[in-house]
């Protein structure tokens, strides 16, 4: 009689069920604890028609770490893979397997659909046992229920399946789940590190928009954290609606539950051609210990490389070259560990060496290709004419209001004509710049009243082109602060403080989030200092004032006689700059009063227009308003 080779053995799929039982019933018990029973522990009065909306959907909002439903689709979803496919990892057991009148297809799809189903029919049972609590208090909310039963279901099944997909290219249980978590986290690590390490070796780098966004894709546990979630609706009054929460992401948690699927096939393709006699190896497919080999160094020299670096730094000299060495060294380590993993030995040096030198040659000059700056990265400046428009950022500067960390947008001519300039300076002064020992410090006087003087900082600068092409050149800069470097109109110090203080773009900065349609409603200036009864006060303007008020404030900003900015906390910002400040709050028409915006002006000395004002028609008493100077002068006393 001829034998018949089954693809499915219902047997198998049973034994799995019953041997493997503490795994699903214990994922079945914290969701039992969490929705039916938490429903029913749920008082009488308190089980609303919104609270029943409102909680099954709470399970599956991501917050600080994960949601209670990617977290136990994450963990159980290796146990499970662990568990039936551990006859894998045995030598004795993977002979008896597949020994059975099952092909391979037929033992992988029984022991795939078994793991799956540990998740699968417990998410049903609670799902139902849900919906009878749900009954048995009052108020049923199918929609909150059958959410988290789809939206838990398919997180399972692409965790599992990805879970799968690693056994089968590893023929060590304890490496399983090493390689898993090492997978899910990978991307979005090594982006990060190759970020940092950019940032070492090329002077103004900053990110690289598609690699995030690629390591976003391939991290889902942050892709899942950044777009999934709940979102409650605002009502007129601005109050949330929670009977009207809704999960967004469902298409991304849907278009994983399909990659799920085609990692269950490549997992079944490599099964077909997996030797078995691999059991027992930490890699069990052949082209793919070189990857993991040379994988493996690669991010110890870059993981290891940068954090001694980090924590040597202030021991080391100064420059690149000693991250290079670190990183070297460390990809040295790297390569030879993995090499011991997969020999399973400690003698490996006198086979392995050559290719530990390859691999460190092809490090090294890619590390000096960076250093050297052979692509032209650091050298870069656009021309004026190319850039349509343009913005820095992260400018930190004097008075503490509303451009205190800067933000500026640059679209005039003349203004661009000035960042690029800027820009080329601050690429002449690279070495200036990067070897200097004090960039990060800060000096302090204190001059004859016993005020306290900055005489050394420093401030970041990030400067953003949008070209004629529509694409987007970014750097990132770090420059040192002296009142010698402003005073020199060649430094990038000088220049850059020239640059933000251009008339023009100061009044557009402080009113760039004021729509143009907006009115002032409200004006008030705080920290007035009353010195007959020693105390700071508020004044608060209303009526025609507020007119007057912005009228001068736009007048003095325009002539640069308001809004000047100080790199450093020197004797002329503290002279120049008053203690107290102008806050003003702008509402379009119609608009709701919580889209009001305020912003935050430091009243100065040489602002006439704007004093005027506030003495004449704000009722004002000069001799209250109290100069910076004076004010560290009166505390410091």
């Amino acid at each position: 009689m001829r034998s018949v080779t089954s693809y499915f053995n219902p047997t198998l799929f049973r034994k799995n069920l019953a041997r493997f039982w503490p795994i699903w019933g214990l994922y079945g018990l914290i969701w039992l604890f969490l929705l039916p029973i938490g429903i029913l522990l749920e008082s009488a009065e308190g089980w609303t028609l919104v609270r029943a909306h409102e909680l099954p959907l709470q399970y599956l909002e991501e917050n600080a770490w994960f949601s209670p439903a990617t977290f136990t689709a994450l963990i159980f979803s290796i146990l499970a893979a662990m568990a039936v496919f551990s006859y894998l990892y045995n030598s004795r057991s993977v002979g008896l397997f597949h020994a059975l009148p099952l092909r391979r297809e037929g033992l992988f799809l029984t022991n795939y659909l078994s793991g799956l189903c540990f998740f699968l029919a417990p998410n049903l049972i609670v799902f139902l046992l849900a919906l009878a609590a749900e009954a048995a208090q009052g108020a049923v909310v199918l929609y909150s229920l059958a959410i988290w039963l789809v939206v838990q279901s398919l997180l399972c099944l692409f965790f599992y399946s990805f879970a799968v997909f690693c056994a089968m290219f590893t023929g060590h249980i304890l490496a399983l789940p090493v390689f898993y978590g090492i997978l899910n986290l990978l991307a979005a690590a090594l982006a990060s590190l190759l970020e940092r390490m950019a940032g070492k070796l090329l002077f103004g780098f900053e990110s690289t928009g598609w690699l995030v966004a690629m390591a976003d894709w391939f991290t889902p546990l942050l892709l899942f954290s950044n777009r999934t979630g709940i979102t409650y609706p605002l009502d007129a009054n601005g109050s949330y609606l929670f009977d009207s929460a809704h999960y967004y992401g469902l298409g991304y948690v849907i278009l994983y539950a399909f990659f799920g699927l085609g990692l269950a096939v490549l997992a079944l393709l490599v099964y077909r051609r997996r030797q078995l006699e691999r059991a027992g190896d930490v890699v069990s497919v052949g082209w793919v210990r070189p990857v993991f080999k040379y994988g493996v160094a690669f991010c110890c020299a870059v993981s290891l490389g940068t954090a001694l670096h980090s924590t040597l730094s202030s021991l080391l000299p100064s420059g690149t070259w000693p991250l290079l060495a670190l990183m070297l060294l460390c990809g040295a380590v790297g390569y030879f560990i993995a090499e011991m993993l997969l020999r399973k030995s400690f003698r490996i040096f006198s086979h392995s060496w050559k290719g530990c030198v390859a691999f460190l040659c092809c490090l090294g000059v890619a590390m000096c290709v960076l250093e050297l700056d052979l692509p032209g990265f650091e050298n870069r400046v656009p021309d004026s004419s190319q850039v349509t428009c343009a913005s820095i950022s992260r400018v930190y500067s004097a008075p503490h209001d509303r451009l205190w960390y800067g933000y500026y947008k640059l679209d005039d001519p003349e203004e661009l004509e000035a960042l690029t300039d800027l820009h080329r300076s601050i690429v002449a002064h690279k070495a200036e710049l990067e070897n200097d020992p004090n960039l990060h410090s800060e000096d302090w006087i204190y001059n004859d009243e016993g005020a306290n003087v900055q005489t050394q900082g420093s401030t970041s600068l990030r400067i953003c082109y949008t070209l004629a092409d529509g694409s987007e050149l970014i750097r990132s800069y770090d420059l040192p602060l002296t009142p010698e470097l402003l005073e020199d109109p060649d430094t990038p110090a000088a220049q850059l403080s020239a640059l933000i203080n251009q008339p023009g773009l100061l009044e557009e900065s402080y009113f760039s989030d004021v729509d143009e349609n907006s009115r002032l409603i409200d004006a008030s200036l705080c920290d007035l200092y009353d010195p007959d009864s020693d105390s700071y006060y508020t004044v608060y303007f209303t009526g025609d004032t507020l007119e007057r008020l912005l009228e001068a404030i736009r007048a003095d900003l325009a002539d640069g006689s308001l809004g000047r900015r100080y790199l450093l906390e020197d004797q002329q910002r503290l002279d120049n700059c008053y203690y107290c400040d102008l806050s003003l709050t702008f509402l379009a028409e119609g608009a709701p009063v919580d889209e009001a915006c305020t912003i935050t002006i430091t009243p100065q000395t040489t602002a006439t227009r704007t004093l005027e004002v506030l003495t004449q028609y704000g009722g004002v008493e000069l001799s209250h308003m109290l100069t910076q100077s004076q004010f560290k002068t009166r505390t410091s006393q």
